[in-house]
């Protein structure tokens, strides 16, 4: 099956700074991909370029026609005087679905996330439930693919154990920066490393985060292995 994201050879600087050079990896229907790396490597920023919404310097990123997508930042804001109602309605606007068909869904989704007020200002909330209802917000409009910035952050338990479920049963795609490896260890179906370390900029490798370090070490030596045949040429 083709993947719904294909980016070839991504690059992105800033100033005279590279973030990351020439990054290839693709993105298919179902993935779960855990998306860590240091500090700085652009991680956040290549979720951007993903959403669309910065542009690579070079490199090619090419989506399945019709391919919907949804992006949750790392920090949720809301207008003002808007209302967790006025937020998912809109919300859905933006969606494909038929008028019953999305009804029913902001229902079902609302219900799960715990909100039983929508009339509460959504600039009032607490971090915790801001997040909460920066991931409805994206999951009505029912998309193929999930781009999550530090989800977990200012969730508490329930709402960290709320969304891993989410992931766990979801039919979409999704991509999640997180430095929180007990949620990674719990909804990754793959690890993604953002790295200068590597020749190719990042590592990949299917597995939760516990299986990472070994399959990280294995390359290392691999790579090690190849070097020695080069320079015993």
């Amino acid at each position: 099956m083709p993947p719904i994201i294909n980016a070839q050879e991504i690059s992105k600087a800033f100033g005279a700074n590279p973030l990351f050079e020439r990054l290839s990896f693709t993105v298919s229907e179902a993935d779960r991909i855990g998306l860590i790396g240091p500090n700085g490597s652009g991680k956040s920023t290549l979720m951007r370029i993903l959403a669309g919404i910065e542009v690579p310097d070079s490199g090619t990123l090419s989506v399945r026609k019709r391919l919907r997508l949804s992006y949750v930042e790392q920090d949720s804001a809301f207008p003002a005087r808007a209302t967790v109602r006025s937020v998912v309605e809109k919300a859905l606007e933006r969606s494909a679905m038929g008028a019953p068909e999305s009804r029913a869904h902001f229902a079902e989704i609302l219900g799960r996330a715990g909100f039983d007020d929508l009339e509460l200002e959504a600039a009032a909330l607490s971090g915790g439930w801001k997040k909460r209802l920066a991931i409805v917000e994206a999951l009505v409009q029912a998309p193929d693919v999930l781009l999550l910035d530090e989800p977990t952050n200012h969730l508490d338990l329930a709402g960290i154990k709320w969304l891993e479920y989410l992931l766990q049963q979801a039919a979409f795609a999704c991509v999640v920066v997180s430095h929180d490896r007990y949620f990674l260890e719990n909804v990754a179906t793959a690890m993604m490393e953002l790295s200068r370390v590597y020749p190719d900029g990042l590592l990949r490798v299917d597995g939760n985060y516990s299986t990472f370090p070994e399959k990280k070490r294995n390359r290392f030596r691999w790579l090690h292995r190849q070097n020695q045949r080069i320079v015993n040429a």
